[in-house]
């Protein structure tokens, strides 16, 4: 059997509606050899059937079946990758999708890196695309992920080398109640100072943004993921999807572009005006020094005539 080089983690905590096209997304990576550990938590037993009918079809499939786990069931993903045999690992949502060549572009960047990620579409339920865009190679986005409440990719986008991985005090665990639960295994890779990091700019996934969808049965959410697994499908859906996704960003830079424009001309204005107010009041301060000048030179004038009578000689009294 030929070594994986990937361990692709899918948790799930739902019924499996979502679940195939998730699946599918996996294993058909074209290019990388690769073991999926489907971690239930806490599932309904449709969905733990669901995933076994896959491992019964495709020995690449490993499933955990745990009981529901505190939060997102974090603690589980680490058990799991107790038995994993790939030195990078990968993650998928189960209500996301991966484009074939996914991991075969993941893969060169985790060759350099310990923690990476590709770029994350978010594709809203009216069909735009949010493109997030960062740089973990960067020092200053990486301090800002330690210390803000600031985070540019999910699971679904990252990947790390097991190495790595196990070397951490702690991995996968419950995030405090206001943290996000990636953000939090995210804060564990960038607070030390013996790891690498680093993005490929590159657009190889879509996430359908959840919390626009909270309230959406899952058929329909299941009909969404199917049609967009269908464009994936085919080489020039993904071009288009990745073409509408930097167009996306481009449009975002434009707008951003143009209020800081727009924002300059206003400070340059404001500062003209200042200017213009400054120069007044320098010159009415230099009429005021003039005019205090005079005011001295009258003062020292009288002084002198004053002192000048004084120093008259008195005339003589006249004596009748």
């Amino acid at each position: 059997m030929t070594t994986a080089r990937f361990t692709v983690l899918l948790p799930v905590h739902r019924p499996p509606d979502l679940l195939p096209f998730a699946i599918d997304s996996v294993l058909a990576q074209q290019g990388a050899e690769l073991e999926l550990f489907v971690v239930c938590d806490g599932t309904p037993p449709a969905t733990v059937e669901c995933a076994n009918a896959f491992a019964a079809r495709d020995p690449r499939v490993r499933v955990f079946a745990f009981e529901k786990g505190e939060r997102n069931g974090e603690a589980h993903r680490h058990t799991a990758l107790a038995e994993a045999r790939a030195p990078f690992v990968a993650q998928i949502g189960d209500d996301d999708l991966w484009f074939p060549d996914y991991l075969a572009t993941l893969g060169p960047l985790l060759d350099r890196v310990d923690f990476g990620n590709l770029l994350q579409p978010d594709l809203s339920a009216d069909g735009t695309i949010n493109l997030h865009s960062g740089d973990l190679a960067d020092p200053a986005i990486r301090h800002k992920m330690l210390h803000e409440p600031f985070n540019f990719f999910g699971p679904s986008a990252a990947g790390y080398r097991l190495s790595a991985y196990r070397r951490l005090p702690v991995g996968w665990s419950p995030a405090p109640a206001d943290v996000w639960s990636d953000l939090h295994m995210w804060r564990k890779f960038l607070a030390r100072d013996d790891l690498t990091f680093g993005t490929t700019f590159a657009i190889r996934l879509a996430k359908l943004a959840a919390y626009e969808r909270v309230s959406t049965p899952l058929p329909e959410r299941a009909a969404e993921l199917a049609a967009t697994a269908k464009l994936f499908a085919d080489p020039l859906g993904r071009e288009a999807f990745s073409e509408r996704a930097f167009k996306s960003m481009w449009r975002r830079l434009e707008d951003a572009c143009g209020a800081a424009s727009h924002a300059l001309g206003v400070a340059s204005q404001s500062l003209a005006e200042r200017s213009i107010e400054i120069d007044a009041l320098r010159q009415r301060e230099q009429a005021l020094i003039q005019a205090r000048g005079a005011l001295r030179a009258e003062l020292a004038d009288l002084v002198a005539q004053r002192a000048a009578r004084a120093a008259r000689p008195a005339s003589p009294a006249t004596t009748s």
